[in-house]
């Protein structure tokens, strides 16, 4: 914004030359939003008021940046924990029959009497969104809050997704051959937050400057100690084949482990920087 001056209005002034030429820097000053009545930063916090720029909230009155949430899950996690919770919540509304009827038709079963149920090849999937009551279902979203998150943060919500159920089905097809002869109803999330914990290797085992045969070594071990936890685990649980029903499936964790270990360098995209250097090198 300029301001000109007409002729008769410079021949009635009595004010010195210089006065418009400070009246139009200063106007230009304000439009400029270096006065008082310009447009403001954005960015830049109201003093004394106590509110954010343009109306916002009020302001963190320790000066610095306002709180956040301690823990803040994406929205993929959530709403797979809230489908999963939905379904559960379901269940327990349905009556006995009833539920019977959705186990028998979204477990996990796919051969009998040693021949392949390819019309039941959609349990894969739908058999990851039920569990043995709430205290099964707890576990697995705690896991996929905690460590699900982790790896969301990294690949965004496509890719983990992929991951994810790539997990469940690999697990579900692991659990689907070492029992193939007596199959049994599979139900859970385990292979998908096995595939987390697989994913985790690379994200906190391995370091960025680690060469090719580090990083091999590094995720072998890591790989093999949760393997030997998974079959510790399922020892414990009941879930060796040691002639009793399994209770906990050590194959689906398994195969879903490693389908987190072998998929994530495929899903992950790195970042186009310079390499890494080992600190202090």
């Amino acid at each position: 914004m300029s301001i000109t001056l007409s002729a008769a209005q410079s021949e009635t002034t009595a004010a010195p030359a210089f006065r418009p030429q400070k009246l139009t820097l200063e106007l230009n000053r304000r439009e400029s939003g270096d006065g008082d009545g310009g447009r403001r930063n954005p960015f830049e916090r109201r003093g004394g008021s106590g509110q954010e720029p343009d109306g916002g909230g009020p302001a963190n009155p320790n000066g610095g940046a306002d709180p956040q949430p301690a823990v803040q899950l994406p929205k993929t996690i959530i709403l797979l924990i809230a489908l999963m919770a939905l379904v559960q919540f379901i269940r327990g509304a349905l009556p006995p029959e009833l539920d019977r009827e959705l186990m028998f038709r979204g477990a996990l079963l796919l051969t009998y009497q040693g021949n392949f149920l390819w019309d039941r090849l959609y349990t894969l999937i739908t058999s990851a969104f039920l569990h043995d009551g709430w205290l099964h279902f707890g576990f697995n979203a705690f896991w996929l809050a905690t460590i699900g998150t982790l790896v969301q943060r990294v690949l965004g919500d496509v890719r983990f997704l992929l991951l994810f159920f790539a997990a469940v089905i690999a697990g579900g097809l692991a659990q689907t051959v070492i029992a193939w002869e007596s199959p049994v109803f599979l139900i859970g999330a385990s292979g998908g937050v096995f595939g987390m914990i697989g994913a985790l290797g690379h994200i906190s085992v391995v370091k960025p400057w680690d060469s090719p045969l580090q990083r091999l070594r590094k995720l072998t071990v890591f790989t093999a100690i949760m393997m030997a936890l998974n079959l510790a685990y399922a020892y414990i649980g009941g879930g060796l084949p040691t002639g009793e029903p399994m209770a906990i499936s050590w194959a689906a964790h398994g195969g879903g482990l490693l389908a987190g270990v072998l998929l994530f360098p495929l899903l992950w995209k790195r970042p186009q920087i310079a390499p890494f250097r080992r600190p202090g090198a």
